[in-house]
């Protein structure tokens, strides 16, 4: 017992450094982790965006060959396949037969597309993609 408390007093205790990782380290992983976890949610924010966006261009692409004749049309085709990533997206078509424009715009929520959650925090943000087409035929 002597001893531990000559120890807790003695030059040795001031100088030992024994250990001093581990504090470190304590300190340090859970911010680490944090920010992989916010990486993680980004970059799966990213990788739906682009899919959105490529249902987008699909949509107007089928129109503007005449695979597709109306804006509904493109609508039923973009709609079930920006639900399987995000059931509260808002998608809007439009044939505009006096430009001969077509566009698709595709609205996603950030809570829908992200794993972790820490964007969730903000509550109206949302991801917004579109494309427009002119009309080949």
């Amino acid at each position: 017992m002597w001893r531990a408390i000559k120890y807790l007093t003695g030059r040795k205790f001031t100088k030992d450094e024994g250990g001093g990782l581990t504090v470190e380290s304590v300190l340090w992983v859970p911010i680490f982790g944090v920010f992989i976890a916010a990486i993680a949610d980004v970059s799966l924010i990213f990788y739906h965006q682009a899919q959105a966006t490529r249902i987008a261009q699909d949509a107007n692409r089928h129109a503007s060959t005449g695979y597709i004749d109306t804006a509904a049309e493109m609508y039923a085709q973009a709609f079930p396949r920006v639900q399987t990533f995000s059931p509260n997206a808002i998608v809007v078509t439009n044939i505009d037969s006096g430009t001969r424009g077509i566009s698709t715009v595709i609205s996603m929520p950030v809570s829908d597309l992200a794993i972790v959650g820490f964007l969730n925090a903000f509550p109206g943000l949302r991801v917004t993609v579109g494309a427009y087409h002119l009309s080949e035929v």
